[in-house]
């Protein structure tokens, strides 16, 4: 473990040196369940170690990964990142062959995606926990006809 929070964790994976999953403590399956700020939460905290990943370790490139779905190469039910250190012909090969859309496949695709992106909306914010306050009174002893600093400071309060 390298690092941990109450909303994430992170730990190094012993495929390959210095690679670090960030996972959410909660259970969610796939990027579409994990709440908002929580998603939020778990790429600020993958900026930070791709960021320790250039000072500690000398790499030169990271590739922050998710792997969301069985067919985009998931292999375990749990939403995570995966971060990879690059290094100048580290002989990691990620690259994929593009497909050259036409017009028409473009067009309709962007359609569909313009429509979809019509539904975002706000963005869930994590809801706080109310304070429950004990109420808690306090004398404030005062020296013979000397006024307390902070009761005369509340009087200028407006």
């Amino acid at each position: 473990m390298i690092y941990e929070d109450d909303k994430a964790a992170a730990f190094l994976d012993p495929s390959f040196p210095g690679k670090v999953i960030i996972l959410p403590k909660e259970h969610y399956p796939i990027i579409e369940n994990v709440p908002d700020f929580v998603v939020g939460h778990l790429f600020t905290v993958a900026n930070k170690i791709s960021k320790a990943l250039f000072e500690c370790i000398n790499s030169t490139g990271t590739n922050i990964i998710v792997n969301n779905g069985i067919t985009a190469g998931q292999t375990i039910p749990h939403f995570c990142i995966n971060i990879i250190p690059r290094r100048e012909n580290d002989n990691i090969n990620l690259q994929w062959q593009p497909k050259q859309l036409s017009d028409d496949e473009m067009a309709t695709v962007e359609l569909q995606l313009k429509e979809e992106a019509k539904n975002i909306g706000e963005f869930e914010k994590e809801k706080k926990e109310s304070v429950k306050l004990e109420k808690k009174t306090e004398k404030i002893e005062q020296k013979d006809g000397e006024e307390n600093y902070l009761v005369k400071q509340l009087r200028r309060i407006p």
